[in-house]
């Protein structure tokens, strides 16, 4: 299982460390980037860089989350799960902090596919709260023999759903449309 967890790290970081192009980041393609003003200049590789990061973070935290997915059925019998699970909100945080802290432009717009992949984190992030709450009450409640409320039962559901909806926003910007 460890092996399975360094590929996809491995994997996140390599798909990850490209670079990020002026028109990925909302600038026509038709602008002269020549005459940038000097803040302008400064916001855009703010921008950049927060991006990049928010990138790399991204596809790791996906990577960590599937290693968290595979790890599901085994986690009455382990805490790799659960450990597994944490180290995957860390990084979802993380990235999510460098994505709203990135700077925009004011005659920046956005691309239907980044509408899209910011539409789909109205989704995925309660329930990236949501998910590891309901797993830890649904093992408190398993180690004390305890009887399971209604919503703690649909914790893999939701797992799921977290799951597809995270890996369909990552693939909207990765994958060129």
């Amino acid at each position: 299982m460890l092996k399975f967890i360094l590929v996809f790290f491995l994997l996140g970081l390599s798909v990850a460390h490209a670079e990020i192009s002026l028109t990925e980041l909302g600038m026509p393609a038709d602008s002269n980037v020549t005459e940038m003003s000097p803040k302008f200049e400064a916001e855009m590789k703010e921008r950049r860089d927060k991006l990049s990061t928010h990138q790399v973070l991204g596809l790791t935290t996906w990577g960590m989350m599937t290693a968290t997915m595979l790890t599901g059925g085994s986690a009455m019998d382990s805490n790799l799960h659960m450990y597994l699970g944490m180290t995957t909100g860390a990084l979802y945080l993380a990235s999510a902090y460098y994505s709203l802290t990135a700077p925009k432009p004011s005659d920046i717009k956005d691309k239907p596919r980044m509408k899209w992949h910011k539409g789909l984190a109205w989704v995925h992030f309660p329930l990236m709260l949501l998910v590891p709450y309901l797993g830890y009450q649904y093992k408190k409640h398993e180690e004390h023999n305890q009887k399971h409320g209604s919503l703690e039962k649909q914790h893999s559901a939701l797992a799921g759903i977290l799951y597809g909806t995270f890996t369909i926003s990552a693939a909207l910007m990765v994958i060129e449309f």
